[in-house]
This record gives C-alpha cells, sequence and structure tokens, in this order.
C-alpha cells in the first residue's frame, strides 16, 4: 500500500511540474514586463483585461486553461531531441490531433491575433493571456527539449537548509525543481524576487542580448541550456544550497530576459495596430 501511494505522489508531482515556472515565476515575469509596456500597451492592456487585472495577476491562466482544453497542451513547450543540435519546425511542431503543435507556433499566432485592432476583445485578451504565459514558458529551459519529459523523469531530493520556505528534504523532479523549487528556495514571495531583479540583473541586463534574436532563436537557446542542466544533476541526485547557488545566476536570467521581452512584444503588438495577412 506504501509503495502505491508513494507512486502516486510522484505521478502527481510529475503532473504538476509540467505547468512552467509555477505561479511565482508567472507572476514574475508578468510584473517585469508590466512595469516597461510603453502607454500605448499600458492602455490595450487594460482595455483587454479590466479595471485591475495586471500581467502578474493573469500569469498561470493559460495553465488553467490547459487543465480543462487539452488542445493547447503543446503549446507550453517544444519538444526538441536533447541529441539535436537545434529547433527543426518538422520534426519539433507537428500538429498533434487533440494536443495542439508547439509554444513557437502558438507564439507567433497569438501576437498576429493581438495585433490586430479589429477582431473581438474576448479574442485578443485571450492571446494577450497565453503570451504572458508562453513568453515565460519558453525561457524555462526544460520546455525546450524532449527527453524524459522535459526532465519530469529526472528524479531529485531537494536538501536545503539555507534556503527560505522549510528546509525538510522532500522528493521531486529536475523539472519541477526549475518550475518551482529554485524560485521559492530564495525569496519568500515572487515579489520579493522581482525586487531582487530590479536592483540586480535587470539593471546590468545587456539590451543587445534582450533584443536579439526570434522565438526561434530564444528556443535554441533554452534548448542548449537544457541539454547541460540534464547533465548538471549530482550523482546522487541531491539539489542543495551549492546547486541552488550555483544556478541562482541563470535563474536570474531566464525570468530577467522573459520580463523584458515580454514587455517588447506587447509594445511592439500595440504599436503595429494591424491584423495578419490571410
Amino acid at each position: 500500500m506504501l509503495r502505491i501511494v508513494l507512486a502516486a505522489t510522484l505521478l502527481l508531482a510529475a503532473c504538476n511540474s509540467a505547468f512552467a515556472w509555477g505561479s511565482s515565476g508567472h507572476s514574475i515575469v508578468g510584473e517585469i514586463a508590466q512595469r516597461r509596456l510603453d502607454p500605448a500597451a499600458q492602455k490595450g492592456v487594460a482595455e483587454l483585461l479590466g479595471p485591475g487585472a495586471s500581467l502578474a495577476s493573469i500569469g498561470s491562466w493559460a495553465d488553467d486553461v490547459r487543465a480543462t482544453d487539452p488542445t493547447t497542451m503543446r503549446w507550453h513547450f517544444v519538444s526538441i531531441p536533447g541529441s539535436a543540435p537545434t529547433y527543426d519546425a518538422a520534426r519539433d511542431c507537428k500538429l498533434i490531433e487533440g494536443q495542439g503543435d508547439c509554444i513557437i507556433a502558438a507564439i507567433e499566432r497569438d501576437m498576429g491575433v493581438l495585433a490586430c485592432p479589429t477582431l473581438p476583445v474576448e479574442q485578443r485578451a485571450r492571446a494577450l493571456k497565453f503570451l504572458v504565459h508562453l513568453v515565460g514558458d519558453l525561457h524555462q529551459p526544460l520546455h525546450a527539449i524532449e527527453d524524459e519529459r522535459g526532465a519530469n523523469g529526472v528524479e531529485v531530493t531537494i536538501v536545503t537548509q539555507e534556503g527560505v520556505h522549510g528546509d525538510l528534504p522532500f522528493n521531486a523532479n529536475l523539472h519541477q525543481a526549475w518550475d518551482e523549487t529554485l524560485i521559492d528556495k530564495t525569496t519568500w514571495s515572487w515579489g520579493g524576487f522581482v525586487d531582487r531583479l530590479e536592483a540586480g540583473w535587470l539593471k546590468i541586463a545587456d539590451m543587445t542580448m534582450v533584443n536579439a534574436g526570434t522565438t526561434v532563436d530564444w528556443a535554441n537557446d533554452s534548448h542548449r541550456l537544457a541539454v547541460g542542466l540534464m547533465k548538471s544533476v549530482p550523482t546522487n541526485i541531491v539539489l542543495d544550497d551549492a546547486y541552488r547557488k550555483a544556478h541562482l545566476a541563470l535563474l536570474d536570467q531566464r525570468l530577467g530576459l522573459a520580463g523584458l521581452r515580454l514587455a517588447i512584444m506587447l509594445n511592439a503588438a500595440f504599436a503595429a495596430g494591424r491584423c495578419p495577412v490571410p
């Protein structure tokens, strides 16, 4: 009976960990972007989301949708094989009936919808909510690798004593660690993590790098990092304080890049004011 319970618990953990960054990470990305919207984008966001809503508040909305609409499931990641150097659309973004295609195609579609002022408000609001979430997902490295189901199958044990939110060891997987644990062990709240970034990485961000590339380039960057992260797990599978500290700069960079690039994309979409060519 105990083994059955443990197996069920691990399965639940694996399923839950597929929801990238966790709510804290998506709120961090949304808040960074919110603070950098230009006036036109601020106005557009307010009109689509309604009074009082923020990008941080809707950052995890797409995960709730995925739970009830499996046709959006594959929009949250791109399964590039670990043995492949880069993304290949024909291989990695195939449409699977009832599950969708991939995050790169979904972001492109949503950008087109958001930029089209003649489309219904509800349709544009949906596109905005997906964009806030998916741009964050694209920068979580383990959402760009196929191996071990995006590292959901890589078991680890979290053993920390210096981080916040308790110090009892617990079993998880590598994907979950990068979605949630490293963030939650660093600050007491997602707002505190934003403050860290505003006082740190965001002050020294290389804007040439931030502005460079396309969604395909960003996916390739995430994939390259994911291959390294798969190899970074110690032989004893323990992720401890030393692991968190060693990877904190990378975590800051990925969340910071996602927030800055999201702001740039939203500013561009609201400024474009044109609909995709059929």
